[in-house]
This record gives C-alpha cells, structure tokens and sequence, in this order.
C-alpha cells in the first residue's frame, strides 16, 4: 500500500476577540470589555491567555505571551480565556493583537457607549473580533 504525505489541517483563526460595552452597576459607568479566547478547546483544565494589554493615544495593543495552569486543580473542558474591562475608551482606536511569534493584526475600531464597530481589519488574520457576547 502507497503512502501519501500527511497533510496537516491548518486553522486560520486561533483566537476570537469580543469588545462590547459593559455597564458596570457598582460603578455606574459603562466600561469596555475585552475578552479572548482560543478556538481550540482544552480537555483538562481551564487554561488562562496571559495577555500584556496597553494603551497609548489611540493605539491598543494586546500582546499575547502564553498560556498559565488554572490555581484551582479542579478539572473542567474549555478554551483558554483572557477578559478584562477598560474604562473611558470613545472614538476610533488602532488595535494591535501580537502573538509570541511576532505575527501581528492591526484592526481599527470605533467605540461609543452603545456598541463597538470594527471599521477596518486585514485580510489574512489569525484573529476574528466580535462585538455580540452570544457570538463569542
């Protein structure tokens, strides 16, 4: 019996990315939310994305640095999630996602306090934003 190469399957998209208004009752003020996950699932725990967020002018940049074990030991399927809530963002921002392999999508969003539009993203991305949390 011949042999044939193994061909192994390539997905484009690692991550998706949601932004969306969050209002935060506490607070009293509506905050951004940022939340990612990988879109490969992991069977024995819930992995967390080490991501080093900033922000500077009009540019946010989310540098991914890798995956951390859960503290608790408790077993659970699931993907890796990174989620954190920014205040006080409004207008139009350039945003810079960066993998630990130096790859790159720069997108370009508009945030106001009732939704999140994505104005601009690249063709080929490793990355897909949604701005729904049922889409996330």
């Amino acid at each position: 019996m011949k042999k044939g190469k193994r061909v192994k399957v390539v997905f484009p998209i690692e991550y998706r990315l949601l932004v969306t208004p969050v209002y935060k009752e506490r607070e009293k003020q509506i905050v951004t939310l940022f939340g990612l996950r990988t879109i490969n699932e992991f069977s024995n725990f819930h992995y967390e994305i080490i991501v080093e967020p900033e922000i500077t002018d009009k540019t946010i940049r989310l540098d991914i640095r890798g995956l951390r074990a859960p503290q608790v030991t408790i077993p659970g399927s699931g993907p890796a999630v990174f989620r954190q809530e920014f205040p006080d963002l409004h207008g139009t921002y350039a945003l810079i996602v960066k993998k630990l392999d130096k790859q790159e999508n720069s997108f370009t969003i508009n945030i106001t306090n009732e939704r999140i539009t994505v104005k601009d993203s690249p063709e080929d991305h490793f990355i897909d934003i949604v701005t729904n949390p049922e889409e996330w």
